[in-house]
């Protein structure tokens, strides 16, 4: 076949060359892994084995035979035929003889998805950093107000008038003490080699008492999974309130499920740096999930769904991801609510991302 397959091979870009019967002739390593399948496997057969939809389809195409016409579409939904999974991606069908296109496919949900994050990530700096400072300014006062009623307690003669001395303090210690978790971890981090799989088993164990009843835990942990950099106790943590979370959106469901998977993520960016690997921290519960309309602010303290919630513990497990370099992210409709944390692990090395 007359291609530069060295040069192909190499590029980025998903890469499928078909001839005038929209029969497979080539595909580039990057789309075989975008199509799930080998180059041999597909050689030889339709484009629609690779496809499906009106975005890369023989009518779709045909046009650029005929007329020799250059075919571009940005942003088209292209669907894999062989595991049914929607992509977002811009297309690019070129002619390039008399019997053969090659189309080329940049899938965005990566590109999107790092937009959204690092959208989302300055909304929750600029939250925190007010949220901290607000914190710093009420405490000031409320020391003020604690030490005036103790001092005015002395003052008074009865437990029927210290009464209400004992509501101003207890109230005070109240307010501070929810000063104080807005404010997040009051303890730097020690870093070592943590196993999340520990993490993860603790967590579960402290959790037990609270388990709605027939809960259906399902692990599914990577062994091969490399120690996590970070604080042991601060992820204990950070895992701890998604749980908990996880555990009051199962209370009322008839067969409560509980899914964590740990995995390894490849040539992962978090925020505006590369790594090489990467700790995948994926936990899942089959409840109502969270109401749409706080789905874009429920890492930003005082946003909750819930009506005895105070909207602390995932804004905490926020920071406390971000002290540690990581990303954590959230996606949820009703019956599936799944948490993903991103770990830079202890023993690979990092790079600017370009």
């Amino acid at each position: 076949m007359p291609l530069h397959t060295d040069i192909l091979d190499h590029i980025k870009v998903a890469v499928v060359v078909v001839d005038t019967s929209f029969e497979v002739q080539y595909l580039n390593p990057a789309a075989e892994d975008f199509c799930c399948g080998s180059d041999e496997y597909f050689h030889g057969r339709k484009l629609q084995d690779l496809f499906t939809g009106d975005e890369v389809s023989p009518d779709t195409l045909r046009r650029c035979f005929g007329d020799y016409e250059i075919y571009t579409m940005r942003e088209a939904t292209v669907t894999v035929a062989a595991t049914g999974h929607r992509s977002c991606a811009n297309v690019a069908v070129s002619p390039i003889s008399d019997s053969q296109l090659l189309i080329e496919i940049e899938p965005l949900d990566r590109i999107l998805s790092i937009s959204k994050v690092n959208e989302m990530r300055s909304a929750q700096v600029a939250s925190q950093q007010l949220v901290r400072g607000l914190a710093h300014e009420i405490k000031n006062p409320l020391g003020g107000i604690r030490g005036a009623a103790q001092l005015l307690q002395q003052e008074l003669s009865g437990p029927d008038q210290t009464q209400y001395t004992d509501v101003i303090i207890s109230e005070t210690d109240r307010l501070r003490s929810l000063v104080d978790r807005l404010l997040g971890p009051n303890q730097s981090p020690c870093f070592t080699a943590v196993n999340v799989h520990e993490v993860l088993e603790q967590v579960l164990l402290v959790t037990k008492p609270d388990q709605p009843p027939e809960l259906d835990i399902r692990r599914f942990y990577d062994p091969s999974l490399p120690a996590i950099h970070g604080d042991y106790d601060q992820l204990i943590q950070a895992t701890l309130n998604i749980v908990r979370n996880a555990h009051d959106a199962l209370s009322e469901v008839e067969n409560p499920v509980l899914t964590i998977r740990t995995r390894i993520e490849h040539q992962y960016t978090i925020g505006d740096t590369r790594h090489n690997m990467v700790g995948h921290l994926r936990i899942t519960d089959n409840g109502s999930g969270v109401p749409t309309a706080i789905q874009n602010q429920i890492f930003l303290p005082l946003v909750t769904g819930k009506s005895q919630g105070t909207g602390l513990g995932l804004a905490i497990t926020q920071t406390i991801v971000g002290v540690h370099r990581g990303l954590i992210t959230c996606e949820s409709r009703p019956g599936q609510t799944s948490f993903d944390i991103f770990l830079p692990l202890a023993l690979a090395t990092t790079r600017k991302a370009i």
